[in-house]
């Protein structure tokens, strides 16, 4: 991932990642939904199956369900994978960065910060509204979601940050170099593609909100950086949270996570600094850090 473009030899042009998305698009809904339906058939008799995927949920417990849900993602990983050796004829760290090695400095130094951040705003909400989150810890289930989601959140995330932030970043940068515009592009998608989740029918437009910024934020610090290390490191760190430390019943993955918030649904205060407060303060420390230049010419700019 070069600037909004990668290193690619002058033949391999648009119509090859159109080719890219539809084989990625046939990994993670085709194959990956007939492999979900395989494994819930099995918990019907032959030829008895019945009710929607939702309902399926009751047929495994919490932690079964959630590593159901991580299955098209994987294959995701692995179609893009095979799409950089057979379609682009480039190595898949093409479309993490465009480094010579992926910067794992730059990942947990991510993960770290807003790991930290997330604990801060937590336990200010803990603080502040105690009666509302309870203590979930259950011996016989905690340990192993937090075995599976230590081996599968990195591949979720991974999954959305290479589509998002990496092949489709370069696929929209293959029709313009003007970052603002990439970055607008890269947040919409990202937000229309959460648009199904229950949080969105819950919570309303505030949620919409939170995705279109959360996808701004995440293409904003990729573009910068010009490498998805810092976007996964924080994307990874931010679905952690949601999935080993707090949950609640009206989000996308439930789970037995330490903390269940059991107040009514809404977008808190706690939301809104996310938003307006953590995300800029985010991106001031990544630029002091990593001493940004150029963002004239990188985000108004054509090349």
């Amino acid at each position: 991932m070069r600037r909004f473009t990668s290193p690619l030899e002058p033949d391999i042009g648009f119509r090859h990642y159109l080719l890219g998305l539809v084989a990625i698009l046939i990994g993670v809904y085709f194959l990956g939904a007939s492999l979900i339906g395989l494994l819930i058939s099995t918990k019907f008799p032959a030829g008895e199956i019945q009710g929607s995927f939702s309902d399926a949920q009751n047929l495994f417990s919490k932690n079964e369900f959630f590593a159901l849900n991580m299955i098209p993602f994987a294959l995701g990983i692995l179609t893009i994978a095979f799409c950089s050796r057979l379609i682009f004829k480039r190595p898949f760290r093409s479309f993490l960065t465009a480094r010579p090695r992926f910067d794992f400095t730059r990942f947990f130094f991510s993960f770290g910060l807003w790991s930290t951040l997330m604990m801060v705003s937590f336990f200010i909400t803990f603080i502040d509204l105690n009666h509302q989150v309870r203590w979930n810890f259950q011996n016989e289930h905690f340990f192993y979601l937090l075995l599976i989601s230590i081996i599968l959140v990195p591949i979720q995330t991974g999954f959305e940050e290479i589509l998002f932030r990496g092949f489709l970043l370069q696929l929209f940068g293959k029709v313009t170099q003007k970052g603002i515009y990439l970055i607008g592009i890269n947040a919409v998608l990202f937000a229309s593609v959460h648009l199904m989740n229950p949080e969105v029918d819950t919570l309303g437009a505030p949620a919409i909100l939170y995705y279109i910024l959360s996808g701004v934020f995440a293409a904003l610090i990729t573009v910068m950086d010009n490498g998805l290390e810092l976007s996964w490191g924080f994307h990874l760190a931010n679905n952690l949270f949601g999935i080993v430390i707090v949950t609640n019943d009206w989000q996308v993955i439930r789970t037995d996570a330490l903390f269940k918030d059991v107040s009514p649904p809404g977008l808190g205060w706690d939301m809104y600094v996310t938003m307006f407060l953590f995300y800029p303060l985010m991106i001031l420390v990544f630029w002091l850090v990593y001493r940004w230049k150029n963002w004239n010419k990188v985000l108004l700019q054509s090349k």
